[in-house]
């Protein structure tokens, strides 16, 4: 898989061919289904699946993979918010701990979209990828529906700020998601109260 970082620095698009794709969609799955540690109607994580699910049905963005002196690949990709992203990661590796049988093949799949998704975090915030990841593996422990109302809430305000503030603040937004938040963030918590209780986000631009 590869990835696409957008120019609003609210996410990236997370590109695969139809066999990559299918193969995390049916790991995603695998993982609801066997682990012990999570809902199997998991809301982040079914999300995940129907965007990976709608990009290789081809109702998301279409391209083309080139390869040196080979025939080009149709490939086909599915928007990621920053701050969701991160926490569907870390709930996905949590949960995969947590598995009665993990396989090569799981191990690989798993691989493979961590690297995607923290090479891409890595390029707009150099030196931040393993701390927020860090973050998203604890917060995945905490419970489910106090977390995701917690990220609603957060990412609507990651959302509302202009492109350059989202760079900014991604790190910060993220930490506060976390009961004790670090000595040094310098968020005010009033600033996500007009984002609680979202039934949707507000509207931005990729």
């Amino acid at each position: 898989m590869q990835y696409d970082n957008r120019k609003s620095n609210a996410g990236l698009v997370i590109w695969g061919d139809i066999y990559e794709l299918k193969n995390l969609w049916a790991f995603i799955h695998r993982v609801l289904d066997e682990s012990t540690l999570l809902d199997e109607e998991d809301q982040l994580l079914t999300s995940l699946a129907y965007e990976v699910r709608h990009a290789f049905d081809r109702l998301r963005h279409k391209a083309v993979r080139k390869w040196y002196g080979e025939d080009s690949t149709p490939i086909y990709g599915f928007d990621c918010i920053w701050p969701v992203t991160l926490m569907q990661l870390g709930r996905l590796r949590a949960g995969l701990s947590f598995m009665p049988t993990v396989t090569r093949h799981d191990q690989s799949v798993m691989y493979g979209l961590e690297s995607v998704v923290l090479n891409g975090l890595e390029d707009m915030l150099p030196g931040t990828s393993e701390q927020l990841y860090k973050m998203a593996l604890r917060f995945a422990h905490d419970e489910a529906d106090t977390v995701d109302s917690i990220l609603d809430s957060r990412t609507g305000y990651f959302l509302s700020l202009t492109p350059r503030k989202r760079k900014d603040h991604l790190a910060a937004i993220f930490d506060s998601i976390g009961t004790v938040w670090a000595r040094d963030n310098p968020l005010d918590p009033i600033v996500f109260e007009p984002f609680l209780g979202l039934s949707e986000y507000p509207s931005f631009k990729w």
